[in-house]
């Protein structure tokens, strides 16, 4: 008989090799110089019958010096948590002052289908990096858990 505690999980969930738990991602966020405000978070949406999964990665910086590699580094964090596929995507939400298009700064480095508003300052922080274009990037999922060094910091 299968376990109860794991009926309310799909297939893949964190019993998937690789990556890491959300909580040695928030360690890992936690760590990184220069950010402040962290936190990382697995939602769930449903949308009819199905249910989808994003990864939300939020931070404050406290320059905006080399943001493109911030928001790899911060994409490649969030696909590596491997609590739930983020079939949906990763979400990177960077907070700086001034306040750029974070949405501008992914595109600009080759993130073609980055989403993203600019009608408020808060919005400017937000910018989605789809499931396709996380998995072309970093590969399948879980991906690999970055390394410090990987932001040259």
């Amino acid at each position: 008989m299968d376990d109860p505690a794991s009926t309310d999980k799909p297939s893949s969930s964190s019993a998937r090799g690789g990556g890491q738990s959300i909580a040695e991602a928030r360690t890992q966020l936690k760590s990184i110089a220069g950010l402040s405000a962290t936190s990382i978070e697995v939602d769930e949406t449903v949308s009819g019958l199905n249910k989808h999964h994003q990864v939300l990665v939020k931070a404050t910086a406290d320059t905006s010096a080399d943001l493109p590699a911030l928001i790899d580094h911060l994409a490649q964090l969030g696909w590596s948590v491997n609590q739930d596929e983020p079939d949906t995507g990763v979400y990177v939400r960077l907070q700086v002052s001034p306040q750029p298009v974070m949405g501008d700064i992914a595109k600009q480095n080759g993130w073609s289908d980055a989403a993203y508003s600019t009608s408020t300052d808060r919005l400017k922080q937000l910018v989605l990096l789809p499931e396709a274009a996380v998995r072309a990037r970093f590969g399948d999922w879980p991906g690999p858990v970055p390394s410090a060094s990987d932001l040259g910091r």
